[in-house]
């Protein structure tokens, strides 16, 4: 599950490098959208993996999902402007809160976190391949 959470951490960083390099090329609903899915994704994903290690710091591990996934949607928000950014802060501290939740009903499953970070991936391969045409 750490295996999942570094990688989720080496995607996120390079792609919001990517990201910020094209932001000028990316209108404004896709702009939401992917800031919508990194703040997102990096919340529920850093809840799942933290609440698997930390069961019994359940409080604990939902602030510090969701301070992550409002940093992550924040951060590439403002690459954007203010009303993204407000976007995804609010998105992404909200699955932030999700993350241990869904974590902790799955008890432990591993297969879920890798599940999910698969589909992060292929949304972001989307996103990049639109934000060029764009």
């Amino acid at each position: 599950m750490a295996t999942v959470l570094f990688l989720h951490i080496i995607i996120t960083s390079y792609c919001l490098k990517r990201f910020f390099v094209l932001r000028d090329q990316t209108g404004f609903h896709l702009g939401m959208n992917i800031v919508m899915l990194t703040g997102g994704f990096s919340g529920l994903i850093t809840g799942i993996v933290l609440i698997d290690y930390f069961p019994f710091y359940f409080v604990w591990m939902t602030i510090i999902a969701a301070v992550t996934g409002a940093l992550a949607g924040g951060i590439n928000g403002l690459f954007y402007d203010g009303q993204t950014g407000l976007t995804g802060l609010a998105n992404g501290f909200m699955m932030g809160l999700m993350g241990p939740m869904i974590g902790a009903a799955a008890g432990g499953a591993a297969m879920l976190a890798v599940m999910l970070e698969a589909v992060y991936i292929f949304l972001l391969m989307l996103a990049f391949t639109t934000a060029v045409k764009s």
